[in-house]
């Protein structure tokens, strides 16, 4: 987690604040290891490496999860259009210029999770393919 302050609203680069973080941080890590139970229990059953793929999901949760965490950035809050940096400081983006910022930083980190996603469940997929694991 980025160790400068978050108390305000900030376009494109900041719509949660700490409690809403460490939200972000827990899912991640959630996604992360339902991933890891999925590969360890597709890997003892020996099923086939197709099953891999089925890694995609908690995979990506995990990334957009942890993506948000580290930009301190909201994508649910971003298409919404709202912001919570704390109980008392939420509000909703009136400007539909600030909306679009925001709207294109949620695209950026909705890609990065996608582009890791793809990459390492393509990589344990080969992984299993070869017989590795």
């Amino acid at each position: 987690m980025k160790k400068d302050k978050v108390d305000n609203y900030s376009p494109g680069k900041c719509n949660i604040g700490p409690k809403e973080i460490r939200k972000r941080y827990l899912a991640g890590l959630a996604g992360f290891i339902v991933t890891a139970i999925l590969a360890v229990f597709i890997s003892i059953f020996r099923v086939n490496y197709l099953f891999f793929i089925l890694l995609a999901l908690p995979l990506f949760l995990g990334f957009i999860g942890f993506y948000q965490g580290y930009k301190r950035f909201c994508v649910a809050n971003a298409i919404k259009g709202i912001y919570v940096i704390s109980d008392t400081k939420k509000g909703s983006i009136r400007d539909k210029a600030l909306h679009m910022v925001d709207l294109k930083k949620a695209g950026v980190l909705i890609t990065y999770s996608l582009i890791s996603t793809v990459v390492l469940t393509a990589i344990m997929t080969l992984i299993a393919y070869y017989g590795v694991i």
